[in-house]
């Protein structure tokens, strides 16, 4: 199992709660309202981040791999974590920051950026490929965790995010027997992005895990059980909703059958 130092909260996070998604209703659609509902406010006041689970099989080989971190050992709902930057109040023109998986071609070259990737928001859109989402409202402002990603793009000394990118791809892919790299501390490089730049801007995201081995999951985890943490050292706790319909069929038998050799053998009467 990994080192993780579990909450000793007993009671989740009431500010992090269910929220619906609509029929037909986008993800950015469903991030909107789920904001209003929240009513945390604006970038001046909050960061934003949001947690998304995809329906592939790199998701689903991410998401397994975050399963160590649950006490019940199921998948994670999450394979992708994002740091939104907002221009407002509102979700237009609104920018995802993180460190994909699969870099992008082009003149951009990931090394030059510590593989940080800014795209519009509404890449995320669509529901059967990230059925899963997460919205998390983070009591610190948006440009004081802002300011620190152009210094995370040019120190890769301080945590080398393609390090991280090309250890997640070869376990993904069963590239030469590379074995789960949360075992080796090894997080997912966006999450440990989201990480550093939060613990620049001095808010600690996820309390209970070594900040180069985060993980979307561990920021679920947080923001659900770690709220009393987030009260007394950051004034209050975060505030987030999310929308969970992706999951694996995973039975759970009440008691083990029993093999056929096991089974008693019918009594011979006795010869009279």
């Amino acid at each position: 199992m990994l080192k993780i130092v579990r909450s000793t909260t007993t009671q989740a996070n009431p500010q992090f709660t269910p929220f619906d998604r609509k029929d037909g209703e986008s993800n950015t659609a469903w991030g909107e309202r789920a904001v209003r509902d929240m009513q945390a406010g604006g970038p001046d006041e909050w960061t934003y981040v949001v947690l998304l689970g995809g329906s592939d099989t790199l998701a689903f080989r991410v998401r397994i791999a975050q399963s160590h971190l649950r006490p019940d050992m199921l998948p994670s709902f999450w394979s992708e974590s994002i740091l939104v930057r907002l221009d407002g109040a509102t979700l237009k023109n609104a920018e995802a920051l993180h460190v994909p998986l699969h870099q992008p071609e082009g003149p951009a070259f990931a090394a030059r950026v510590n593989g940080v990737v800014a795209r519009p928001l509404t890449d995320f859109d669509d529901t059967a490929r990230f059925p899963n989402i997460a919205v998390v409202a983070l009591p610190v402002p948006q440009a004081k965790v802002l300011d620190k990603v152009s210094s995370f793009e040019q120190s890769r000394a301080t945590l080398d995010a393609l390090e991280h990118v090309l250890r997640w791809l070869a376990y993904a892919w069963g590239a030469a027997r590379t074995p789960n790299p949360l075992h080796d501390n090894y997080g997912l490089p966006s999450t440990c992005m989201i990480e550093t730049v939060c613990a620049a801007a001095n808010f600690d995201l996820t309390p209970g895990l070594e900040s180069r081995a985060s993980c979307p999951e561990a920021i679920w985890a947080a923001a659900n059980y770690w709220h009393e943490y987030f009260e007394k050292f950051n004034g209050r706790e975060p505030i987030g909703r999310f929308f969970t319909p992706h999951t694996y069929p995973i039975a759970e038998p009440s008691a083990p059958a029993r093999s056929p050799t096991s089974r008693s053998k019918p009594k011979r009467e006795a010869k009279k």
